[in-house]
């Protein structure tokens, strides 16, 4: 289920996905984790560790796992969420990533209810993650028979997204009410 879908650049777009976490934290008993999925290799994959790496820069104490300097992928994603759902069990876990689809959809933020499919794109058929998820769209699938035809889009795209959504993540903590965890990512 969509909870939200809304162009970065709309002038409302940061209040909206702060209504839209507010949404899906509404009835949580602790702040959720955020796990931020994409490599530090590619422009448009990116958007979930550099959407991390803002997110610990402006509230540090968030659990926040995928940051630049420590990206989940493809190559690591399984042992890595192993680790994160055994120390986090009771947390509720909202997945970030990059996305392909039509012209229509380019920028656009979308917030849903259920995990995402990270790879997808590509075929990868990697495990889905995350009980919430928080998808930039920043590639135009080019030919919709072959998954694997992208047309690649600008890094100041995935850098306007990943700043509106970092901030839009800190403000809403900074104003929620949940409890703060007692332990952050590097305590891993």
């Amino acid at each position: 289920m969509v909870i939200l879908q809304k162009h970065y650049s709309e002038p409302d777009s940061k209040d909206a996905i702060i209504n839209g976490i507010n949404q899906i934290t509404g009835d949580m008993a602790d702040e959720p984790l955020f796990l931020c999925i994409g490599s530090d290799r590619h422009i448009l994959d990116c958007f979930g560790p550099l959407t991390g790496t803002m997110i610990k820069e402006k509230a540090p104490e968030m659990l926040v796992f995928g940051t630049l300097d420590k990206p989940i992928n493809a190559k690591n994603l399984s042992q890595e969420i192993l680790a994160i759902k055994r120390q986090f069990s009771n947390r509720i876990a909202i997945a970030i990533d990059a996305s392909a689809g039509g012209d229509e959809e380019l920028g656009i933020v979308k917030i849903r209810q259920g995990p995402l499919l990270p790879g997808k794109a590509l075929a990868k058929g990697l495990p889905a993650i995350g009980d919430y998820s928080i998808i930039g769209m920043m590639g135009i699938r080019v030919d919709r028979r072959n998954l694997k035809t992208l047309h690649q889009g600008s890094i100041s795209h995935v850098y306007q997204m990943a700043r509106l959504l970092s901030d839009a993540i800190a403000a809403w903590q900074a104003q929620s009410n949940l409890p703060r965890p007692l332990a952050s990512p590097s305590d891993i």
